[in-house]
């Protein structure tokens, strides 16, 4: 029996929180009655250093297998990741968002993994609608239009995926930290020749818009977190491709964001 670990970082999103463990219990619903041969082993949370005593309530309150983790000084979604990680005793580790509400087969799908295909990423859909979500969508939208199933991906999102525990230490887990750093993990998957794979029926709903400031910062550390040199052309092509989006303003907000990605790629590389 293929036991799952699922991790959580979250900070002061209480509601949030309580909308992703609901959707995952009805996950672990459907996991129950399948064929599959996986058991929902624990639901690690860890708590970012909130501020407000509520934040973890519906993990303290939820009837799944949860424990509960607390960073005691803000260090981040990666950091907390791998505090997590490091607390997993499950055969597959999936992560998921606090803001994000997985599809009732998640877990189903988060366990097809296996020593020749040893992580797994896929779909993220929005429930929100603010200007902000709408460009975030198109984004993702134009990514997922150019893969098949089963194609080999240099992303993995923390916020949707799985990999074998075995693997991920195998090939030293998460170099990098911040907005991005995820996807340092499929770059040296793809290096040992077992790259993450894309599995378009692994979906999540999540709540893309988180204002303009946030935008702006996630544009700007992705950026800075990319491991890829990028020549003048390359950079020129990533702001005529990345305007996408089904109206104009939409794509002027990617155009936009996808500006900020690009000189804090370059600014990172500087840097190096």
């Amino acid at each position: 029996m293929v036991r799952i670990s699922v991790i959580i970082p979250t900070r002061d999103r209480g509601a949030d929180l309580r909308r992703c463990l609901n959707a995952l219990l009805e996950c672990a619903h459907r996991l129950d009655g399948s064929s599959c041969r996986a058991t929902l082993h624990q639901v690690i949370v860890v708590d970012d250093a909130s501020v407000t005593e509520s934040a973890t309530a519906a993990a303290r309150s939820s009837p799944l297998p949860v424990e509960v983790l607390r960073n005691r000084d803000r260090r981040g979604a990666g950091a907390s990741r791998r505090l997590g990680v490091e607390a997993a005793g499950g055969d597959v580790l999936a992560f998921l968002d606090d803001d994000a509400a997985p599809r009732g087969d998640w877990l189903i799908q988060a366990a097809d993994v296996k020593e020749s295909r040893p992580a797994v990423t896929g779909r993220v859909l929005c429930f929100d609608d603010s200007l902000l979500s709408q460009a975030r969508q198109a984004r993702y939208d134009a990514r997922y239009t150019r893969l098949e199933r089963d194609a080999p991906v240099m992303f993995f999102a923390g916020g949707n995926s799985s990999v074998l525990t075995e693997a991920f230490h195998e090939v030293g887990g998460f170099s990098q930290e911040g907005t991005g750093g995820d996807n340092s993990l499929a770059q040296v998957l793809n290096e040992r020749g077992s790259p993450v794979r894309f599995r378009p029926e692994l979906v999540i709903a999540h709540r893309n818009g988180k204002g303009w400031q946030r935008a702006f910062v996630d544009a700007w550390s992705s950026g800075r977190q990319h491991t890829g040199r990028m020549p003048l052309p390359e950079g020129l092509r990533a702001l005529r491709d990345g305007a996408v989006g089904s109206t104009r303003t939409v794509r002027e907000v990617n155009r936009l964001l996808g500006a900020v990605h690009v000189v804090g790629r370059i600014r990172g590389l500087k840097s190096t």
